[in-house]
This record gives C-alpha cells, sequence and structure tokens, in this order.
C-alpha cells in the first residue's frame, strides 16, 4: 500500500509535512527511553489528522509521556515554559543571569553602561575571569519566530559602540565579546554574519553544542513556569519574588509557596512534587 504524507499546522499558519523522526527525537531529548520516545510517535501517526495543529499534537504528545514517564513529560514542556516567562522579556533576562551565574559567571541586569558616542542599557553584563560579556536578550512570545540580521547587526553595533568606549576609559568593562541570547531560534543570514563579527549566539538548537537547551539540562536550570497547573497569575506572583528557577522554588516550604502563590496545601504539595522529579 503505498504510504499517505500528512501535514501539519503550525502556530503562525504555516503547514509542512509531519515529520515522525523529527517529533521521535524530541521526545528522546526530553528523556524518553527508546521504547517510550517509539510508542509515543506511533499513537501520534496513528491518530494524526491531515493539517492537523501543532498544539493538538503537543496535547497528545504530553498525555502519552505522562502516562508512561512523568518526568519526561514535565521536561518535554521545556520550550513552552519559557515562552510562559513573558509577555515582556524582563524576566527571560532574570532567567539567563541566573544561568550564567551557575556556570560561574558574575551578572548584572538591566544596567546602564556609557558608550563612545551614546549609552546603553545592556540587558546582562557577564564576568569572568576579569573579561565581561555583553548579552542582548531577544524574547519571543511565539516559537516560530525567530531572530533576523537586524537584530544581529543591533546588538554587534552596540557591543562596537559600549567596546570604543571601554577603551576610551568612558567605562570600567574589559569586554571580550558580545551575544545574542534569545529563546527561539535565528536565520542563516544571522548565524553567517555572526560567525564574521565573531558575534556569539545562543539560541534553542544553536550552536548544535552548548546551546540554551544545553545550559538548561546540564544543570537542570528549569524555570518555574515549567511546574503543571500554576496558572498566569501564580507565575507572575513568582517572578516577581525573584523566583525564576527550579531551585529558587525549592528554597520554600510547600505551606510558605502555598501562602504566596494563594493555593490551598495540597496543590503546593503536587508543585513541589513535580519540582523535586525535575531534580532526581
Amino acid at each position: 500500500m503505498e504510504k499517505t504524507e500528512k501535514y501539519i499546522t503550525k502556530e503562525d499558519g504555516k503547514q509542512e509535512l509531519f515529520d515522525e523522526e523529527k517529533i521521535k527525537k524530541s521526545f528522546l531529548n526530553a528523556g524518553a527511553d527508546v521504547t517510550t520516545a517509539a510508542s509515543t510517535t506511533d499513537s501520534i501517526k496513528n491518530n494524526l489528522r491531515n493539517y492537523m495543529l501543532t498544539k493538538d499534537i503537543y496535547g497528545q504528545a504530553i498525555k502519552q509521556l505522562g502516562k508512561k514517564q512523568p518526568s519526561v513529560a514535565l521536561k518535554y514542556t521545556l520550550k513552552k515554559a519559557i515562552m510562559d516567562l513573558g509577555p515582556t522579556g524582563y524576566v527571560f533576562e532574570k532567567y539567563m543571569a541566573k544561568i550564567l551565574k551557575e556556570y560561574g559567571f558574575k551578572t548584572e541586569v538591566s544596567r546602564l553602561v556609557t558608550g563612545f558616542c551614546v549609552d546603553h542599557e545592556v540587558d546582562v553584563i557577564a564576568e569572568k575571569d576579569g573579561e565581561h560579556y555583553m548579552i542582548e536578550c531577544k524574547y519571543h512570545n511565539d516559537s516560530d519566530t525567530g531572530s533576523d540580521i537586524k537584530t544581529a547587526l543591533y546588538v554587534h553595533s552596540r557591543f562596537q559602540d559600549i567596546k570604543k568606549g571601554c577603551e576610551a576609559n568612558l567605562n570600567c568593562y574589559n569586554l571580550k565579546e558580545g551575544w545574542l541570547a534569545t529563546n527561539t531560534k535565528v536565520t542563516s543570514e544571522v548565524i553567517k554574519y555572526a560567525n564574521c563579527v565573531k558575534l556569539r549566539i545562543l539560541a534553542w538548537h544553536y550552536p548544535k553544542q552548548e546551546n540554551l537547551e544545553y545550559f538548561i539540562e546540564n544543570k537542570k536550570l528549569y524555570p518555574v513556569s515549567i511546574l503543571q497547573g500554576l496558572n498566569n497569575q501564580q507565575k507572575i506572583i513568582l517572578f516577581d519574588q525573584d523566583t525564576i528557577t527550579i531551585q529558587d522554588f525549592l528554597e520554600y516550604t510547600p505551606d510558605s509557596i502555598a501562602r504566596t502563590i494563594h493555593t490551598n496545601p495540597v496543590f503546593a504539595h503536587r508543585l513541589f512534587e513535580q519540582a523535586e522529579m525535575l531534580l532526581s
């Protein structure tokens, strides 16, 4: 019998062929064992309708993984959890600073820095071994939206003005490198330009080694928004308390978190069970 190809519909309305190897790989990357990844992929493929919405496929995947490997189901929601750090980019900046701190950097967030020509508000200044890094964070609410060449040009030109200001002793930073950090993707043109001018890119799936997922997964620095059941208001309360990562969350007790986010102790205990499972 001839194989019938089916299409899926992405968030932005674009349609593409369903790629079962791609979705299976995403399950494996989240920590699923080979059997779970294969059976979950088969289940989705068997229930797939032509032009099915990716959000509906995602919902099926979470349901299936939750039955077989609950901790994997949580990790599989990582990309969405980072999207839930919005709607503005400030929480993502604080999240990036916390991640870098766990890798030995000292960080400053939203720092006004004097450039040679003008002043700049830099999202994150990171310092390690006496060298500083200017990090511009580009947060997107839509996973299909990426950073384009205009963003890369903007980041690099700011870096150059600040670096020139450093050399003229207008500020006290020993700038080594500029970074563009984003929670989604970058275009091939951005990658080409960044490689040419030595602008570091930290994005979803880029580079192949030491990308955003690597920095998170390697030290289990999951955002608190990954916890299932939290509503938007509860997330905002936690963000306002500078509770951004699961490690921050576990500094509370179930009773104190119940009071903080205005919920009942039973639900608070379930949240703690999720958090501890992610770090186990």
